[in-house]
């Protein structure tokens, strides 16, 4: 059977985030980009939200993950929120990329990119 995927690009979260105590004193901003794989067969031909991986509801679970969550490795976030989104319904696979703008001063952003089937 053919997978079909649901993408979210460069969603914005903030969170504590770093090994390093001075990292841990505000909260950072990072950069989450999903790849979702589903069955779009049914939502398309109903047209019904119901029969879907509601894209909202990640972005809303993802955003609460990083806010709620303290951690020192990005890696640590990226697998919370890929088993997270596993557990979803009708949700087969998910590939999550975290990026961390800023943290390496000779680069745009440094960052991590996992998939859980």
């Amino acid at each position: 059977m053919k997978v079909d995927r649901i993408l979210i690009d460069d969603l914005t979260v903030s969170c504590t985030i770093g090994v390093h105590a001075w990292e841990r004193a505000c909260r950072q901003r990072l950069n989450l980009s999903l790849g979702i794989s589903t069955s779009a067969r049914s939502a398309a031909e109903l047209d019904d939200l119901s029969t879907t991986v509601d894209y909202v509801a990640i972005c809303e679970l993802c955003t609460r993950i990083a806010r709620e969550g303290r951690f020192q490795l990005i890696e640590t976030l990226a697998a919370t929120i890929a088993d997270a989104v596993l557990a979803m319904p009708a949700v087969e696979s998910v590939d999550v990329t975290v990026r961390k703008p800023g943290a390496v001063r000779q680069a745009d952003a440094v960052g991590i990119s996992l998939t859980r089937p």
